[in-house]
């Protein structure tokens, strides 16, 4: 009877892993990290390697902050944004607390020679990672390299591109010349007076519009009606924690050691991929 009941758990899940493949691959790969950088593909050269490594190191140890790169095979054709953001998850990438880890995933289907790239920031990243900037990354500072066939830069630069976002997410001096990839990604994030002016205008129709309803209310009913939410007035930067939206949040955690060490970080799948 016993046996009967293994042989069946046995078979459900060879099920589950022919069905959920990512499942599989994520389980085994899990096992098999311990560094900061794992390259299956044998496609990063030492110098990259190391500067993943030491960067990660300081990185870590003044921001809590860490970032994966992964170069896997990918038989099975899967979606590098899907798997990425399966595969950050499961192996909890960043600190729990501030979920500022980002991954770095290259993967290559041998047989048919498609190629991805995909770079996804945790939770606490999302602001300074957008999707589109994250574009930008892999397009300006990548894709050129990749086009050559040489990955292992294409994925340095990339990595150095990432590592100054960061950087100046948590105002932090690393070791390494990264104002450069800095300079060239704020240009495209620069001030836009015309905007500024647009989005007063529409503030100054809308509040003419509520001040026209206040007077309404003070003329019908009284007492006029507050119209915006209570928190509004306070400010939008309230240090209390008992009001919505802008609650306080708590910092701290990150890893220890030399080596890869999940923190307990996650994302909801933001960034972006290419495939060539």
């Amino acid at each position: 009877m016993k046996r009967a009941v293994k042989i069946k758990l046995n078979l459900i899940i060879i099920i589950i892993f022919c069905l959920f493949p990512k499942l599989a691959q994520a389980d085994d790969l899990s096992s098999k990290i311990n560094n900061y950088c794992y390259d299956e593909l044998s496609i990063l050269d030492e110098n990259t390697k190391e500067n993943i490594k030491n960067t990660n190191k300081e990185l870590q140890k003044k921001t809590g902050s860490q970032i994966l790169v992964l170069t896997l095979n990918n038989p099975d054709g899967l979606d590098a944004m899907s798997y990425g953001s399966d595969l950050f998850n499961q192996l909890k990438i960043g600190a729990k607390d501030k979920d500022n880890g980002v991954l770095i995933l290259f993967l290559e289907n041998k047989a048919d020679k498609k190629r991805q790239i995909a770079i996804i920031p945790g939770y606490g990243l999302e602001g300074r990672l957008n999707d589109g900037k994250v574009g930008r990354i892999i397009d300006d500072f990548m894709m050129d390299d990749f086009k050559k066939g040489d990955y292992s830069k294409g994925i340095n630069q990339g990595f150095s591109a990432v590592v100054s976002q960061v950087a100046e997410e948590y105002q932090v001096d690393l070791t390494g010349d990264y104002e450069s990839y800095q300079k060239e990604l704020d240009q495209d994030d620069g001030f836009n007076p015309f905007y500024v002016f647009f989005m007063i205008i529409i503030f100054i129709i809308i509040a003419n519009r509520l001040s026209r309803f206040r007077s309404f209310n003070r003329t019908f009913y009284g007492q006029p009606r507050n119209t915006f939410p209570s928190w509004f007035g306070r400010g939008f930067w309230d240090d209390d924690d008992d009001d919505f939206p802008f609650s306080g949040w708590s910092s701290g955690g990150g890893f220890s050691g030399s080596g890869f060490s999940g923190g307990g970080g996650s994302t909801g799948g933001g960034g972006a991929s290419r495939s060539f």
